[in-house]
């Protein structure tokens, strides 16, 4: 940089360090903050570095800029966060907005029983349902954008939520948006290729131009557009168990009309793909298989069509080129996903839907209408458990390990290197909060899900105050610590903290489309209920005489059935215990008669019996087979060197060792009846028998 910048005098670098949220790629703040701190203000003497303050904001309305004001200049410091939140930090609204709008709001929501550092399904689907509410009251009550040359109602499109970790529960606040009536985006977590639609119309061009690829033959068929079932699937597997499944799909489509039907409507793509362009390939699959039509049947269709004619437009591109043909497309198109470029969608593709993404994602973009979720999630915390701990500049961090009692424990300097580790990790935090909160235009409501609300305020209003002292901070765990702590501390004038009690809540969940069949009725007399109750409560298990039956049988066992003995004599108490009590791994025990038989017979089915009969050999010979696995420990020292060399010594050893075909065991396993072994046993019910030959 130096270089090409005449040794740095003409060096000119701009950033926003409250910005910098690429730790994990080893972003380092200090370099910044360095420079930041070492230049003086402008206008200074010639020569010498200068900083000049850019503070104007020209995307949120004041609303929002005072309300991050208000909560940086509480949370932010070189303690935490690495730089004063003071006036030379602070935003300044520089876009002349109209009128007026609500305070950015903090909502508290009331879930008895959520576990704050819990990323559970329900937490998450709560949350959902309440922002999918407040999002229908916005755009159904007409609220108006005012944004300076765009004002306008809002709508759907609008709104983004932003979430920590949008991979872990991105799909679950899809789900839960779209079950309250909210449009949103599929959210494809990898992109153009990775949406199902698209997957299957590339699997489908693959086996066009070479029909003997298994992956993609399975894509294909068990797609909406031909809908295969998993029993169809291995239906046509058993008609040629080797081979490729083309070739098994071939079979089976002599005795199954649908297979029949596949293989007729690949074969006729393939013809027509020998004469035509890629494009008009493409066309005529969405055309023969109603491509559109069953993305509409399915949800977010509007989406799906769109990457479908996103792909249509990609073999033009490619035909505009010097390259023809299907083979060299998909190869174009196997390295555009290999290198991780991804096509560019039409500008109006995420029109009236919801967005949602992660915070890092969404850095550099801006929304009208921000919804900043799951602020109750725990920081994660996994890298300052290792044992071994680096730093940059500390070193080494190591924690001790007694290998005679069995503990570990921390020295000072991993206590060190972790404390200074966690300082920068929650700093990281700190900075990753200021660019969610930035990101919102006119409106900005933040929410958080947790046990007890009240409690959580209470505690945290008694050491609340701007600003707030740096180790105060570092000991709290989430998002929401933080942010209700700066809205007591900031007293309501820049930020409208509420806690939603759970009656309120209750009201976004979604009623149930269809009752349920078995649910009572109303009835004045109550007798229909009383029904429901005596029949939910008399039901029993149509199959019960089969719960107690065991999944398989010895050969062994079977000899316990006309007259039990003690070395089979488990049968019966597996028959009325299916479950068998645990062996825990550590315990020593001394191997039973029968495990002792049992090690004895799997070393002669492995044994050399001619490298047994010498000295020693039969003891080499087990030492072998523990070496290469075919014994446990325990087994090998089980077994009776002796007699295996006393056998291999034998005339009958001999005859074994000098014979030209030697039939050793050999496990099998059959299905029967269960009745054939286990009187009362249910007619139609098998065990799994097991034995030797």
């Amino acid at each position: 940089m130096r270089a090409v910048s005449d040794n740095g005098r003409r060096l000119f670098m701009v950033g926003d360090v409250k910005q910098s949220i690429y730790r994990f790629r080893l972003a380092d703040p200090t370099i910044f903050i360095g420079k930041y701190e070492r230049f003086a203000d402008a206008p200074a003497p010639e020569g010498l570095p200068r900083r000049v303050f850019l503070r104007e904001s020209f995307r949120s309305r004041p609303e929002v800029v005072a309300a991050v004001n208000s909560v940086f200049s509480c949370l932010m410091s070189r303690g935490l966060g690495e730089l004063d939140y003071d006036g030379r930090a602070k935003l300044v609204a520089a876009l002349p907005y109209e009128g007026s709008v609500p305070l950015p709001e903090l909502c508290a929501l009331s879930m008895p029983g959520a576990e704050d550092d819990a990323e559970r399904p329900d937490k998450v689907a709560f949350e959902a349902r309440y922002a999918a509410r407040r999002m229908r009251e916005l755009v159904e009550s007409g609220t108006m954008l005012t944004s300076p040359g765009d004002s306008r109602p809002l709508g759907y499109g609008d709104i983004a939520v932003l979430l920590r970790s949008a991979n872990v529960s991105g799909a679950i606040w899809r789900r839960e948006l779209a079950r309250m009536g909210v449009p949103v985006e599929s959210g494809q977590s990898g992109g153009f290729f990775t949406a199902g639609e698209v997957e299957v119309i590339l699997s489908l061009l693959s086996i066009i131009d070479n029909p003997r690829q298994d992956v993609q033959l399975v894509s294909v068929l068990r797609s909406a557009l031909f809908g295969f079932t998993p029993d169809e699937l291995t239906a046509i597997r058993l008609a040629q168990p080797d081979g490729d499944l083309w070739d098994a799909l071939l079979t089976r489509a002599g005795e199954d009309e649908k297979c029949r039907s596949f293989a007729d409507t690949i074969d006729s793509l393939r013809d027509f793909a020998r004469e035509s362009e890629v494009s008009e390939l493409i066309s005529e699959i969405y055309s023969r298989l109603d491509c559109f039509a069953v993305c509409a049947a399915l949800g977010d269709g509007e989406a799906r069509s769109e990457r479908l004619q996103r792909l249509a437009a990609l073999a033009q591109e490619f035909e505009s080129g010097a390259w023809r043909g299907l083979r060299r497309f998909n190869e174009w198109i196997e390295r555009m996903r290999e290198s991780g470029r991804e096509p560019a969608m039409p500008a109006g593709e995420s029109s009236g839907r919801v967005r949602i993404m992660s915070i890092h994602q969404s850095k550099g973009l801006e929304f009208p209408v921000v919804f900043l979720c799951e602020t109750a999630k725990h920081f994660n915390e996994m890298d300052l458990r290792p044992t071994v701990l680096l730093h940059p500049e500390l070193g080494l961090g190591c924690k001790v390990t007694d290998a005679a009692r069995g503990i570990e424990y921390p020295t000072i300097t991993h206590r060190a290197v972790a404390h200074r580790l966690r300082r920068e990790q929650l700093s990281e935090e700190l900075r990753l909060l200021y660019v969610a909160m930035t990101r919102a235009r006119e409106r900005l409501i933040m929410t958080c899900s947790l046990a007890d609300p009240e409690k959580a305020v209470s505690k945290l209003s008694a050491t609340a105050e701007s600003p707030m002292d740096a180790q105060a901070l570092l000991g709290m765990r989430s998002f929401s610590d933080w942010l209700i702590t700066a809205a007591v501390a900031d007293g309501g004038r820049t930020l409208d903290f509420s806690v939603v009690p759970e009656e309120t809540e209750a009201a976004a969940k979604p009623a149930p489309a269809v009752p349920s069949p078995d649910a009572p009725e109303a009835s004045p007399s109550g007798e229909a209920q009383t029904g429901w109750l005596e029949r939910l409560y008399s039901w029993r298990y149509a199959a019960q005489a089969s719960v107690n039956l065991p999944s398989k049988v010895t050969a062994t066992e079977l000899k316990s059935l006309p007259e039990p003995d003690p070395e089979s004599a488990d049968l019966i108490e597996r028959a009325v215990r299916p479950f068998r009590v645990p062996e825990l791994s550590g315990v020593e025990r001394e191997l039973t008669a029968a495990e002792r038989g049992t090690a004895t017979h799997l070393a002669l089915r492995y044994i050399d019996l001619a490298a047994a009969a010498e000295d020693g050999g039969a003891r080499r010979e087990l030492e072998r087979l523990l070496a290469v696995g075919r014994l446990t420990p325990e087994e090998a020292a089980a077994v009776d060197a002796a007699a295996i060399a006393r056998l291999a010594r034998s005339q009958t050893g001999r005859l074994i060792t000098n014979a030209p075909r030697v039939l050793r065991e050999f496990p099998f396993s059959v299905l029967c009846p269960a009745g054939k072994f286990i009187p009362g046993a249910p007619e139609d019910e098998e065990v799994l028998l097991q034995g030797v030959v």
